[in-house]
């Protein structure tokens, strides 16, 4: 009997680089395919000829260039999923006085991440993000592994990294604790919390207007709560204790619905794959 296949990890490929050289690895794809100037991921300003210098030699050094001014294909490929993807995964969160910004782009069954930490101060209600640090990490993943994927960029807190099983599908509403129709109220809800998420996920087909879906979390004495935002009938922010396990369980749903939007309009995350 011939054994079973190894599964595949939930991390194909992770790179740390420096900003610099992400951003013009990102503008180098840009160019290469022509692509609108808006799709590059953190377009800042121009990098000087130094740092454009330094930033080349970091991705020969990084083997994915083969000299100055090249970017290997199989990179280029990489990249231009991100940039172009037609669903968009962006994930914020803050733990331990450090916040983190990961935008992860899936086509194709493929997937890939970019994720920076920053310096985080708390202002009153507000996290305030003071500096960022010069590093990027870049993860290839398959979608069938984009829990496993997100999950590893978020609060190392188990209930913000439970995997959806944790919340099946028949678990009963989460219990509403409080409400805050002001900022201060509303800030009173999260008050003391250990961590903090924020994800969105986007599906944009050319012609048509993008779609969003958004969810906040909280953890406070190692319970998740989701963060409801009111409307303009009803301006009150909800703080509700749901079970660990929601947060995938949300973002899943989510993408699931964006396969479908994109479906229907005739642009499936599944076409024309970049790699």
């Amino acid at each position: 009997m011939s054994e079973s296949a190894q599964p595949r990890p939930t991390v194909l490929r992770r790179v740390q680089l420096s900003t610099a050289a992400w951003q013009l690895l990102c503008q180098s794809t840009s160019d290469t395919l022509a692509l609108p100037q808006d799709t590059a991921e953190g377009a800042e300003a121009a990098l000087d000829g130094a740092t454009t210098k330094a930033a080349w030699a970091e991705l020969q050094a990084l083997g994915m260039s083969p000299h100055p001014g090249e970017v290997k294909r199989q990179w280029t490929g990489a990249v231009a999923l991100l940039l172009t993807a037609p669903i968009k995964v962006t994930a914020r969160a803050t733990y331990n006085g450090v916040s983190t910004t990961s935008v992860l782009g899936l086509r194709a069954g493929r997937g890939l991440a970019a994720h920076q930490r920053h310096i985080s101060e708390q202002a009153g209600a507000q996290t305030v993000i003071t500096g960022s640090e010069d590093s990027m990490e870049i993860t290839l993943f398959d979608e069938e592994k984009l829990w496993g994927a997100t999950a590893r960029l978020l609060p190392p807190l188990a209930a913000v990294r439970a995997g959806a099983k944790a919340a099946p599908l028949n678990s009963r509403p989460g219990t509403e604790i409080g409400a805050g129709a002001t900022p201060a109220q509303a800030a009173a809800l999260t008050a003391g919390e250990e961590a903090n998420i924020t994800l969105s996920v986007t599906a944009a087909a050319p012609g048509l207007p993008e779609r969003l879906w958004a969810g906040m979390w909280s953890v406070r004495g190692g319970q998740l709560f989701s963060i409801t935002t009111g409307t303009a009938a009803d301006p009150a922010v909800r703080l509700s204790e749901v079970p660990p396990g929601h947060i995938a369980n949300e973002l899943l749903f989510a993408v699931v619905g964006a396969h479908e939007a994109l479906s229907g309009a005739g642009q499936g995350a599944g076409e024309g794959g970049a790699l």
